[in-house]
């Protein structure tokens, strides 16, 4: 079981593997944040963020993203990890 600093680390490594994640894609299929915003309707500040590892993870915005790529979230809790 994780503790509480444990899993506030978890999730700083999610995040970081979200944000490399997200630019890859954007990258691979050549466009720029604005374009992605313009696709999404999910503001280029929000997503320059993501990016980075600096903003929340919204489901919402994170679903719109998956969107403009033709891909599905898939979404899994490891009960071994909590």
């Amino acid at each position: 079981m994780l503790n509480k600093k444990q899993a506030r680390i978890n999730l700083k490594q999610t995040k970081l593997a979200l944000a490399e994640q997200i630019t890859a894609l954007r990258r691979l299929h050549k466009i720029t944040i604005p374009e992605l915003a313009n696709q999404t309707g999910v503001p280029s500040a929000y997503i320059e963020k993501l990016e980075l590892g600096l903003a929340e993870i919204n489901f919402g915005n994170l679903n719109q993203i998956a969107r403009a790529f033709d891909m599905k979230i898939d979404l899994s809790f490891d009960t071994a990890t909590f």
